[in-house]
């Protein structure tokens, strides 16, 4: 059986940590039929108390992954916590601790740190998937885009210049410098779009995502009036425009907005608040759902919107659609290039706030038959069977691996 080295540091969180790690433990706890697989945990796990991530490995060993034994012996003994200043001296100590003499080929299932260069670089094949852009290829276009979004939080000092200076220093930098160093035999994404503001060419990881099936039992259970919005809420999800959307939809037809989910910063929810109180807006905070309950308010919902700026696939218009509840979003890259041949996501120009706003006035507007309609179109029903299993994600993962792995033998 292929060996198959494992290379990443989340599946070791003691915390629930984002639309990566469920791909990640979702694809690797099926793989392990199909290859033996070693797991060498990356530099970034030093993030985290070492009692919490051994208790972490245990659990996984009982899940069946085997753990390189080289990991405990590098837990006691690197003591340094990871920093932007020391991420590329922790990756080498991992790199150069482990031993992957016996593997065939190395993987990590969604890029986070650079320790697959280096460890890549020993065995000289080795692939990576990643889940947004590896960085922002083009730089002056990111600027741009980050002044009208990001903004300044006059609190914290931060503000577009420093998230901007962070892709150009450090994220791009760097990232260009091993990709010609330690050139990866392949790169994978979760979409499209990810490799195009990367600047790259990859394989497309098809369908790169998939939602419990569960959910397709709270679709068609009636529609309320309102519309729904759930993510982080933070300027990257677009929560700045957002009371600015309602404010020109409830122009033209009262709407209440049921917002779940934690705001990433004060400063942003003191604006955001501010501004639903000058607007006169209907809005209901929930904060932190249970999911039942989250699953409950979104299906009944008429409309999820989502001026989202960043994101790779977004797990939440696949979950939404999957619980019957059209998309209004803008048209960056991932959206664009996972949902755009669905009708029941509508996409517009980005930081159009007006096309997002007739858009969904356009919705709101439909009888609830109507929608149950679009929602229950052809190509969307084959979309969300596609889409409804984790095997079919890890099968298409397995399908790039092996053609690269058979590649890398001649």
């Amino acid at each position: 059986m292929i060996k198959l080295g494992i290379v990443y540091d989340n599946l070791l969180s003691p915390t629930f940590a984002g639309g990566g790690f469920v791909h990640s433990f979702e694809v690797v706890t099926r793989l392990k039929k199909d290859f033996d697989i070693i797991y060498f945990p990356s530099s970034k796990v030093l993030r985290w108390d070492k009692d919490k991530v051994k208790e972490k490995v245990k659990e996984l060993e009982r899940q069946g992954i085997k753990v390189s034994q080289d990991f405990y012996s590098l837990l006691d003994k690197v003591k340094e916590k990871p920093s932007l200043f020391n991420s590329e001296k922790l990756s080498k100590t991992f790199a150069s601790a482990y031993d992957v003499s016996n593997i065939d080929f190395l993987y990590e299932p969604d890029h986070t740190s650079f320790d697959i260069f280096y460890l890549g670089g020993k065995l000289k094949k080795f692939g990576l998937a990643i889940h947004e852009p590896l960085f922002y290829n083009n730089s002056f276009e990111y600027l741009k885009r980050l002044m009208k979004f990001y903004g300044i939080n006059p609190y914290t000092g931060k503000g577009f210049y420093t998230r901007f200076l962070y892709n150009l220093l450090f994220s791009k930098r760097i990232h260009l410098r091993l990709l010609k160093k330690y050139k990866p035999t392949f790169i994978a994404s979760v979409s499209k779009g990810s490799l195009e503001i990367s600047g790259i060419n990859g394989e497309v990881i098809y369908p790169g995502n998939a939602f419990d099936p569960e959910l397709l039992k709270y679709r068609g259970k009636g529609k309320e009036d309102y519309v729904v919005f759930w993510s982080r809420l933070n300027q990257d999800k677009g929560i700045r425009e957002l009371p600015d959307i309602l404010k020109i939809i409830n122009s033209t037809k009262r709407t209440k907005l049921v917002l779940m989910g934690k705001f990433f910063d004060k400063y942003n929810e003191k604006k955001f608040w501010k501004k639903v109180k000058k607007y006169n807006l209907d809005v209901e905070y929930l904060g932190f759902v249970e999911r039942k309950k989250l699953y409950e308010i979104v299906s009944k919902a008429k409309l999820f919107i989502y001026p989202t700026h960043v994101d790779g696939f977004s797990l939440v218009v696949l979950e939404a659609l999957a619980l019957g509840t059209p998309v209004v979003a803008y048209d960056i890259p991932a959206i664009r290039t996972v949902y755009s041949d669905l009708s029941a996501v509508k996409i517009v120009k980005e930081f159009d706030i007006e096309g997002i706003a007739k858009e969904s006035l356009k919705i709101l507007g439909m009888k609830e038959s109507e929608i149950i309609d679009l929602m229950n179109e052809e190509k969307l029903l084959y979309f969300l069977k596609i889409h409804s299993s984790w095997n079919n994600v890890a099968e298409s993962v397995k399908k790039i691996l092996l053609k690269y792995i058979q590649q890398t033998n001649y």
